[in-house]
């Protein structure tokens, strides 16, 4: 966890008024009224490699990729990136309090299956 007074040096983060933080990375816009820009294959792909290695949770994953699949109307044109964006978004779904239903060999097979 970052302290407070450390968070001018996270690069991507902006922080707003109420103390909303927004990162800026992961393509998250709040109250813009603005439609999200379709996010690529790769960016989805890379942040499952996040998580693999430790730098993104299951959690924050799932929570940006809901952000494009629980829009009301999605701005996804590529079918392959909408299929890959709805698996995402239950990635941390759990199968008991202390099991992910998707184990890390589900989420290499997803980056394999979809890399190509």
């Amino acid at each position: 966890m970052v302290g407070l007074d450390k968070l001018d040096q996270i690069p991507n983060l902006l922080v707003v008024s109420r103390f909303t933080i927004v990162l800026i990375a992961m393509g998250i816009i709040l109250e813009s009224g603005e439609k999200m820009s379709q996010p690529t294959r790769e960016e989805i792909i890379d942040k499952l490699k996040m998580i693999l290695l430790g730098k993104l949770t299951r959690e924050e994953v799932a929570d940006w990729a809901s952000e494009y699949v629980m829009q009301d109307e999605p701005n996804i044109s590529d079918e392959t990136v909408w299929e890959l964006l709805q698996i995402v978004s239950g990635v941390d779904l759990k199968d008991s309090p202390d099991e992910y239903l998707h184990v890390e060999q589900d989420i290499i097979d997803w980056i394999n299956k979809y890399s190509n």
